[in-house]
């Protein structure tokens, strides 16, 4: 069948992705250039394009970043080691295991709602750690959550993640063969060492998957940083919010500039991930 051919049978639901994706993606570049806005805009061209440049933008571009990498890498590593443990584990009890798939089926604002619950001062940690005399009261346990490090949208985000790890890596993995780590074994070989050499290279490319997917849904992701993110510095998504709704209407080209801001730094980041990763990749199949 022609390309032309596929096209024509697909169509039906390639229009309203045009329709709504690709046109919805003409009205942001061209709002955040001050056309097509619903009412009369005074700036520049690029202005919206300067107010970037500003200093609270800049820092919320940094934390984003920050946030999507750590969670994301934290993610990848806890759902790799955990998908070779359920993979070692007897047939019987495979089945058991199941449980770690639960968080995939939660919302990610109930998964933030959990973090609350455990986390915050008065929460379920701070009441043990309380009772255990661990702290005086349970306002006296670390502040975990809005402390300006983010720490509260990493726990949901790698609590919420780590499963969709798991569940990529443990299919990779049903295709190695175990013969092969029972042999390493046999001639001595550290389970460190069986992991990193035997199990990693069959997991690469789908570790590279998930961390690519997680990064980008970190980065541009709402739910979570409105309920577990700082003021300041703020997720790009919280910008944009507050660009958008809760300021003046000459704000909204830069909430739209934000927007082609997080779609062309997507863009780039996955170009260039993927030839850093399959530069490495041919690196290590030389040696």
């Amino acid at each position: 069948m022609s390309a032309r051919g596929t096209l024509l049978k697909f169509s039906p639901l390639l229009a309203p992705f045009l329709l709504l994706f690709v046109g919805g993606l003409a009205l942001a570049v061209a709002q955040s250039f001050g056309l097509w806005l619903p009412f009369p805009y005074e700036g520049g061209r690029l202005d919206a394009y300067r107010a970037l440049l500003q200093p609270y933008l800049l820092a919320s571009i940094g934390f984003s970043v920050y946030v999507a990498l750590a969670s994301a890498a934290a993610s990848v590593g806890i759902g790799a080691v955990l998908s070779y443990g359920v993979w070692r584990l007897p047939r019987r009890l495979e089945t058991a295991a199941v449980v770690y798939k639960v968080p995939l089926i939660l919302p990610h604002i109930a998964v933030a709602f959990i973090i609350l619950v455990f986390w915050t001062k008065s929460g379920f940690v701070a009441s043990v750690g309380h009772h255990l005399g661990l702290v005086d009261t349970p306002a006296d346990f670390p502040s975990v959550l809005y402390s300006g490090n983010g720490l509260g949208m990493i726990l949901a985000y790698v609590y919420k993640e780590v499963p969709f790890v798991v569940i990529l890596c443990h299919a990779a993995l049903k295709r190695l063969d175990p013969r092969l780590v029972q042999t390493a074994h046999m001639f001595g070989a550290r389970e460190t060492h069986v992991f990193r050499a035997a199990v990693l290279p069959h997991l690469r490319n789908s570790l590279h998957t998930a961390f690519l997917i997680l990064f980008l849904y970190t980065f541009g992701a709402f739910d979570i940083p409105f309920l577990l993110g700082e003021s300041t510095p703020g997720m790009l998504s919280i910008e944009v919010y507050n660009l958008y709704f809760r300021k003046q209407l000459a704000d909204r080209p830069t909430a739209m500039a934000v927007l082609v801001l997080m779609l062309l730094f997507s863009a780039v980041f996955i170009v260039l991930y993927t030839k850093v990763a399959a530069r490495l990749s041919s690196r290590e199949r030389k040696l």
